[in-house]
């Protein structure tokens, strides 16, 4: 339960450091730093754990990610935010080594889960909303 706070927690703070960091950086910049740098926490845990096909999973999940901030990023804004949030899910497959054993410790999938689909559905929304605003023809980066 504590973990779910801290999620909570966290999530806002992300949010808030966003809203701040939106003066002098995209929101979309911003959402795939996070979506990237989120990937790849569990290839250092599995790495840590030193069982191959662990490490084997996580690389190819963390590339998964990566490529959705990519293409993200260049096309579809949305995407980014949809990878926050499946992560979430990526973030469940690890709990209690329900599907995959990488040794991570027993408070994150849950802690990772919250913070992901706030965070997730926080950026879903600023891109939805920006999109509204922008009209397809302009030449404009888009937040």
């Amino acid at each position: 339960m504590l973990e779910l706070i801290f999620g909570v927690i966290v999530a806002l703070v992300i949010i808030g450091i966003t809203r701040m960091l939106s003066k002098y950086f995209s929101a979309q910049l911003i959402a795939t730093t996070i979506l990237v740098a989120i990937a790849f926490i569990y290839v250092g845990y599995a790495l840590k754990g030193d069982i191959t096909r662990y490490i084997v999973v996580e690389i190819v999940a963390a590339l998964v990610f990566y490529f959705m901030a990519l293409i993200g990023y260049t096309r579809q804004h949305s995407l980014i935010a949809y990878g926050i949030i499946l992560h979430g899910i990526w973030d469940i497959l690890h709990h209690n080594n329900f599907l995959i054993g990488t040794s991570v410790p027993g408070y994150w999938p849950s802690f990772c889960l919250v913070v992901d689909l706030i965070d997730g559905i926080y950026f879903l929304v600023v891109f939805k909303a920006h999109r509204k605003t922008t009209s397809p023809y302009t030449l404009k980066p888009q937040l």
